[in-house]
Order: structure tokens, then C-alpha cells, then sequence
């Protein structure tokens, strides 16, 4: 069977999404349907290209315009599958009843829902009225479209799960995002404890930043791609607190492999599978209460959950610090339970029992 996985993500940055789309991609043996594609961060995932791409050489502008011209992108294609599974919400207007499907919807999109009001409370005067008018519309044409063409979701949390149930009352079944356990191995830390994930507002960098200030004694290696509006909180940054900007794979296991544990701090997470690498190298992981990592990390056995709180997380961080291998056992376990074989065989199977009731798609619909 021919599956095309539709994507309106140019792959330019490595990160979550595009690691997740690539696994599904080879769980399911199908194509990724996206504008463009850049070859230095697929082979970051894939060395060997086993991966197939199907290039539609269109570049999007960038928001807000990204998503009219991403919409009308995929609305006006003509693709020859069998069965489609759609990433995104702009994607997702190649789906309709007729055409064999599931939505794997990664999160319905925050600035227009669950974040409209701290999206808009980040902009200035103008831009604030513009968003304002134009996000609700977009709300209002999102809910009736997939309303009306969407007839079978899948999720990758039970936290995204809740806000799909919320925006759309519907149900959507949860397949978690796979690590590689393979990959990942402990060795004895070397000192240094680990973030991992864009720096920008939504990650709460300065949290991190901040806690480790208050622990000098300590150093924190902070890896992903800085955003401009964070430079300064980066130049501002203590000296045992240090930024790594361009590291493949190689690399980042081997950073896994040799810290003290991990620490992730982002705005209700939709799922977060940086937590999860971590375990699965025997480090345990301070994050905060919310989101995905309520999900993965089990408080006490595999890391402690904080508030985001700058005390709460120093607190955390030295409690490991006096024993960090007492948690690596349950680390490894617990990450044995997000395995890409559980994922593959997982998805498998919804796609095969999605394609059996292709014809009664529609009455199930509301289930």
C-alpha cells in the first residue's frame, strides 16, 4: 500500500517534529510529501536516505502568511496514494471523506488556541489587533474544516489528546513518539548537567539559566538553535552556564551519555521526547509539572517534577546531584516503554484498522 505523509514543514532545523515525521515515514514504509526539504538535516537522521521525499519546490513565506499559502498549497494537489496521514493544519486541507486518511495531529496549533493570549500579549499595538482578528478566523475556518473533512485522528499525548477533545469534541487515539534506545547508552557523568531544545520563550530557558546562577558550583550545557529575541538573556548568562549551537547526532548522544542528568522546562510540552533520550542514557530528569512530561518521567524514580520555580529547580537539581545513579535502572526501563518497536507496531496496526472500516469512517466519526 502507497501512504503519503503530508507535512507543510521545509525540514530547515533539525528538531522534534522532523525526527518524528522521518520515524513514521519509516514505521509505515511511506513517503513525506513537503514544500521543500533541506539534505543536511535529513541525513542528519538518516545517513543511509533510506527515507523517501517527495519535494513539491515550493518555498513558504514566512508567518503570518505561511499558513494561507501552506493551505492553498495542499488544497490544490493532485497526489496518487492510498492512504494519507496529514501532520499539520496545513496539511490537513489535502484530507476530505472521500480520500482514505488519518489526521496525527502533533498539537492543534497554540497561538490560535490553548496560547492565543500569551502570543498576543508578546506582540506590540498593531500587530496585537491584527493577530487578534486574524487568529480568530483562522480558529473558525480550523474548526469547521476539519468539522466537515476529517474523519479519523490520531494524537501524539494525552496532553494534546485533551486539547483536540477540547477545540474539536473528538476523539483521538494517543500512539506516543518513539525513541531509539539503541542509540543511547550511560556512561559515568562528567560534571555537567544537560538542556536540550530551541531557545525561545516557550522553553523557559531563562528558568534554567537562572537556577544554575544560583548554583556556581555546577555547570548546565545548553544545546539548540538560539532566537534572536534571546541573544541578550544568552550573552547574560553565567559563566558555568554554556550554549551549543551546531551538534549532530554523534555528539548529542555523546552529551547524553556523560551528563549528570537533564533538565527541561517548557510551557506545557506537548509531548517532549528530549526527556526521554536522557532516560534512555540512565539520566534522570528534572522537569516541570505539566504537559507531556507528566506523561513520561515518573516522579521520584526517573527525575522529580517542579514547579517553575527557580527554587523549586535548584532544590531538584542537587537532590540528584547527591546520587545520580540510583536512578539510571528506572531511566532505562521507563524509556523501554516509548520504543521505536512499540511505536512501529502501534501505528501499524491503527493504520490497518483505520483502512478496515475505511467505508464506516464517517459514522465512527464522532466516537
Amino acid at each position: 500500500m502507497r501512504i503519503a505523509i503530508l507535512f507543510c514543514n521545509d525540514f530547515s532545523v533539525p528538531g522534534g517534529a522532523e525526527r518524528f515525521t522521518m520515524d513514521l515515514a519509516k514505521a509505515l514504509d511511506a513517503d513525506i510529501v513537503c514544500p521543500i526539504y533541506n539534505e543536511e538535516v535529513i541525513t542528519t537522521y538518516d545517513k543511509n536516505r533510506e527515507i523517501r521525499f517527495v519535494s513539491l519546490n515550493k518555498q513558504l513565506p514566512q508567518e503570518p502568511l505561511r499558513q494561507i499559502a501552506g493551505m492553498r498549497l495542499y488544497s490544490r494537489l493532485k497526489l496518487d496514494y492510498e492512504f494519507y496521514i496529514a501532520i499539520d493544519d496545513m496539511a490537513l486541507h489535502y484530507l476530505n471523506p472521500g480520500t482514505p486518511h488519518l489526521y496525527y495531529m502533533l498539537t492543534p496549533r497554540r497561538a490560535v488556541y490553548d496560547m492565543y493570549y500569551e502570543f498576543l500579549s508578546s506582540q506590540g499595538l498593531l500587530k496585537k489587533i491584527f493577530y487578534s482578528i486574524g487568529l480568530n478566523l483562522v480558529s473558525m475556518y480550523d474548526r469547521y474544516y476539519v468539522k466537515k473533512n476529517v474523519t479519523k485522528f490520531a494524537c501524539i499525548s494525552h496532553n494534546v489528546r485533551n486539547r483536540i477533545n477540547k477545540i474539536y469534541q473528538r476523539h483521538a487515539q494517543v500512539i506516543y513518539p518513539p525513541v531509539h534506545t539503541e542509540k543511547f547508552k550511560y556512561l559515568p557523568g562528567k560534571g555537567y548537567w544537560l538542556s536540550v531544545g530551541r531557545i525561545d520563550k516557550w522553553k523557559r530557558i531563562e528558568l534554567q539559566i537562572e537556577a544554575f546562577r544560583k548554583m556556581p558550583d555546577k555547570k548546565l550545557f545548553i544545546v539548540g538553535k538560539i532566537y534572536p529575541q534571546y541573544e541578550d538573556v544568552v550573552k547574560n548568562a553565567p559563566d558555568n552556564v554554556s550554549f551549543i549551537t551546531n551538534v549532530n547526532e554523534s555528539k548529542l548522544i555523546g552529551l547524553y551519555s556523560e551528563c549528570e542528568g537533564f533538565i527541561t522546562t517548557a510551557i506545557d510540552e506537548d509531548f517532549g521526547i528530549t526527556p526521554l533520550e536522557a532516560m534512555a542514557s540512565g539520566k534522570p530528569v528534572v522537569a516541570t509539572k505539566e504537559g507531556g512530561y507528566l506523561e513520561t518521567i515518573i516522579d521520584g524514580y526517573t527525575g522529580i517534577l517542579v514547579s517553575p520555580d527557580v527554587d523549586e529547580i535548584v532544590q531538584a537539581v542537587n537532590k540528584i546531584s547527591e546520587n545520580p545513579e540510583q536512578y539510571i535502572e528506572a531511566c532505562e526501563v521507563q524509556a523501554r516503554r516509548f520504543d521505536y518497536s512499540v511505536f512501529k507496531e502501534k501505528i501499524n496496526q491503527l493504520v490497518e484498522n483505520t483502512i478496515g472500516i475505511k467505508g464506516k469512517l464517517k459514522y465512527y466519526s464522532g466516537l
